[in-house]
């Protein structure tokens, strides 16, 4: 589920852009169309099968160009259903994902073995909790 937890924060990164929907959404889909259903939590399998069926190129050669034609051919509530779709699949895998610390709590230090050791280098501890 790592993979798929990677190439979703990849798509919400391209929807977060400036600029025209469907370009955000093209290149937010062109990271989706990586995931295979069976990598997706079971409750989110449907929306990655409608955004499959509605935005997937038939070609390969060029998918980039083909999903933006795909998606410039959808309707604004296709859009927005697309957009959606893509969002619950990100909330789900990220359900997944272990708790990450708060970048405040973690703090690097540096200490020096004193162990049994004397010639051993200098150990550097960083993000120590």
């Amino acid at each position: 589920m790592a993979d798929a937890w990677h190439a979703l924060q990849s798509a919400i990164r391209a929807l977060r852009k400036e600029g025209d929907i469907r370009r955000r959404l093209a290149e937010a889909y062109k990271e989706v169309d990586k995931l295979r259903s069976k990598d997706l939590p079971s409750e989110v399998r449907a929306d990655h099968e409608w955004l499959h069926l509605h935005l997937h190129p038939h070609a390969v050669e060029s998918i980039l160009t083909e999903i933006r034609i795909t998606v410039a051919q959808l309707s604004e509530a296709q859009l927005s259903e697309a957009v959606n779709r893509m969002v619950a699949l990100y909330n789900a895998v990220e359900q997944y994902q272990p708790p990450m610390a708060s970048t405040s709590s973690k703090r690097a230090a540096c200490t020096v073995s004193k162990g049994r050791d004397p010639d051993r280098a200098k150990q550097l501890d960083l993000w120590e909790s």
